[in-house]
């Protein structure tokens, strides 16, 4: 039961960054959209799938759910004072408020897994903050904010709420032109949830490595899909820039992939084919990313150049 109910859990938490995704590429559909055949590609253990293909494309970037999962899995003990801080007056742009708001999104998901309600309710109400003076007032309503409260000790039905949230959140980037501020979202979560798995505790083992090592192919993506925007103003280009010196590093990171024999449901014309991935990575790489990660993770939290 328990196998089942995370895999629900992060089925809720990956659909609002699948939206993000379609949101990033808005304007790049092609001939194949008429294509009915869905291809999923996925580890073996469902619980880490992470590849969605849309429009003959993969895109794939980890739930902050999958990075709590983790940290849980590794029986650390909750930790609050890595979490970014719950002070949000210093971010004055919408690029800052924009990050920020994914990695908020990500400490949410850490703090709803680990169950800790006061800090919940106190992130969530940092998340409508920053969701405001974005504009985004239609996915924070007075109903949202009454069913987080009603509901604040229930893991599933808060990432759901959250997900709903984002998606409303979603609805407006793309309804604004503002697909740009959809992708800087997903940079910001994405980089929380990578430094939460390589800055709570100290053990450094063979999971950790594999955990980590498989995150070069998300972060390709990140830079895919942030490269129309490299040139929008300085904070976009930082951050790029800072993104292309972590692929530097990863670099140095293999990745073997082993398929298993695919299923096929010729009725729903859905093809599920099932990975296993191999990493290969030193500890001195590891730790080179790990202090990357805690740099580009300062650029953002505290809303100005590092």
């Amino acid at each position: 039961m328990v196998y089942i109910k995370r895999c629900f859990i992060v089925l809720l938490m990956v659909l609002p960054f699948i939206l993000f995704f379609s949101s990033c590429k808005n304007g790049q559909k092609t001939k194949d959209d008429a294509i009915k055949q869905k291809v999923i590609t996925q580890t073996s253990d469902s619980s880490q799938s992470r590849i969605v293909k849309l429009n003959n494309k993969l895109f794939s970037v980890p739930s902050p759910y999958q990075a709590a999962i983790f940290i849980n899995d590794q029986e650390l003990p909750y930790n609050s004072e890595v979490l970014n801080d719950l002070q949000t007056s210093h971010y004055n742009s919408t690029f800052f408020r924009s990050a920020n708001l994914g990695v908020y999104g990500a400490d949410m998901a850490y703090i709803t897994l680990y169950e800790q309600s006061p800090d919940a309710m106190n992130y969530f109400s940092v998340i409508k903050g920053l969701a405001e003076k974005l504009q985004l007032m239609g996915a924070f309503n007075k109903s949202t904010i009454e069913r987080i409260e009603n509901n604040i000790g229930n893991q599933d039905s808060i990432l759901q709420i959250l997900g709903n949230t984002y998606r409303s959140a979603d609805g407006y980037f793309k309804d604004n032109d503002q697909e740009h501020l959809a992708c800087v979202v997903i940079s910001g979560g994405w980089i929380e949830s990578m430094y939460l798995m390589t800055h709570l505790g100290e053990k450094v083992n063979d999971a950790l490595i594999q955990r980590v090592g498989e995150n070069k192919i998300p972060l390709d993506n990140l830079l895919e899909l942030l490269a129309p925007y490299t040139n929008r103003d300085k904070d976009y280009e930082k951050l790029v820039g800072k993104l292309l010196d972590l692929a530097n590093i990863y670099e140095r990171v293999s990745i073997d992939y082993a398929y298993i024999k695919s299923e096929t449901d010729p009725d729903n014309k859905l093809t599920k084919v099932q990975t296993r991935t191999n990493v290969t990575m030193d500890r001195a790489t590891l730790h080179e990313i790990k202090e990357k990660i805690g740099e580009i993770r300062a650029f953002i939290v505290k809303g100005e150049a590092v």
